[in-house]
């Protein structure tokens, strides 16, 4: 079987310099060189050649996609947010809400949410959503580059699709941005898939180190897509992600989540990996599997408390493989630049043949 990449280089457009940690601005993690050092690498193994002629670009499939999972107020705000936010003397470091107000309230009261700048806070759940000039147009491109990677799986034989959506999508929810998120790349391609290109029965796996509340979110009440994650315990996004949701109503049982210790090590997780997949392909039985691809679980990376060996994405590309089922990869975390290719292409080592080894 084949391996293809779907690439933008608009994902370059979203450039935040800085974030706010901790009480105080730090370098912002999610950068546009997470992307180009995955290229970097896949020219080394030998899957793209200098000139990356091999790199697919995105068809544009629209708006109507992302406005059926997001609502076009907040669209509406993604794309004004951060003029405004200059016009009312905001910096050029990004945009940053003043505070956040009680949606319960603030949702009877809709016609005032966005007077006084309230907007800013209405739509995140954090400071790590920073919006500059080009998020909104990397953002959207993102989600054409799902699509299209989308549209390849589906109608090539023999061919796994890597799609490098950038910014990472997994915490953003209908109206809400968090996390370093603002459209949820892998819940509208799943609904894409489902609705649009009737492939049947999709499983979602998730194994960002963080969980993927957005997506949990958007499915919990539905048998189709499945959503599976694998997380760390009490870590952000908090309070999500525990083993006991498991979907409500006819999505009973369509959700499930391991979270697992920090410190987690490569046994440990394999483990847990190999029994949610064995789970997947004997009582859900998918026709194809989009995974979320986070790397934020290696051992150096500065965000996420796993420790997880270069060695084992080798392993879950294998365990993976051995659904014999079509893959879509979707970009989401993972913040150690000097490892983020080698990880990635190893877990993409088991998909395509012509793949020279990595270093290991």
């Amino acid at each position: 079987m084949g391996l293809k990449i779907v690439y933008s280089e608009k994902h370059k457009k979203h450039n935040p310099t800085r974030e706010f940690i901790l009480g105080r601005f730090e370098k912002y993690k999610e950068c546009e060189k997470r992307v180009e050092n995955i290229l970097i690498e896949a020219k080394k193994r030998r899957l793209i050649s200098a000139n990356q002629q091999e790199l697919i670009k995105p068809t544009d499939h629209g708006l109507k996609h992302i406005l059926k999972l997001h609502s076009q107020d907040y669209v509406d705000y993604l794309k004004t947010a951060y003029k405004n936010w200059l016009r009312i003397g905001g910096s050029e470091v990004g945009v940053f809400p003043a505070d956040f107000p009680v949606r319960d309230f603030a949702n009877k009261h809709r016609e005032n949410k966005g007077g006084n700048g309230g907007s800013r806070g209405y739509y995140t759940s954090g400071l790590h959503s920073v919006i500059v000039e080009g998020t909104f147009e990397a953002a959207y491109e993102a989600v054409q580059v799902a699509l299209t990677a989308a549209d390849i799986l589906v109608k090539e034989d023999n061919t796994h699709v890597l799609a490098l959506s950038r910014p990472p999508g997994h915490h953003a929810h209908g109206d809400l941005c968090g996390g370093y998120c603002f459209f949820n790349n892998a819940a509208i391609t799943a609904k894409y898939l489902i609705d649009e290109l009737k492939v049947g029965k999709v499983a979602i796996l998730d194994i960002d180190y963080h969980h993927g509340n957005g997506t949990q979110e958007f499915f919990y009440s539905q048998n189709n897509p499945l959503y599976a994650s694998i997380h760390g315990e009490n870590d952000y996004p908090y309070y999500w992600g525990s083993a006991s949701e498991k979907g409500t109503g006819q999505g009973l049982g369509y959700t499930i989540n391991r979270p697992l210790k920090k410190g987690t090590k490569d046994e440990e997780y394999l483990k847990t990996l190999k029994e949610i997949l064995e789970n997947i392909k004997l009582n859900f039985k998918p026709n194809l599997i989009l995974i979320s691809l986070g790397l934020d679980t290696f051992e150096k990376d500065p965000v996420g408390n796993f420790k997880l060996s270069s060695n084992c994405y080798l392993q879950i590309g294998k365990l993976i493989k051995g659904l014999n089922l079509k893959c879509l990869f979707l970009l989401e975390g993972g913040y150690a630049l000097e490892n983020i290719g080698e990880n990635c292409l190893n877990v993409l080592h088991a998909f395509n043949d012509t793949l020279i080894k990595s270093s290991l």
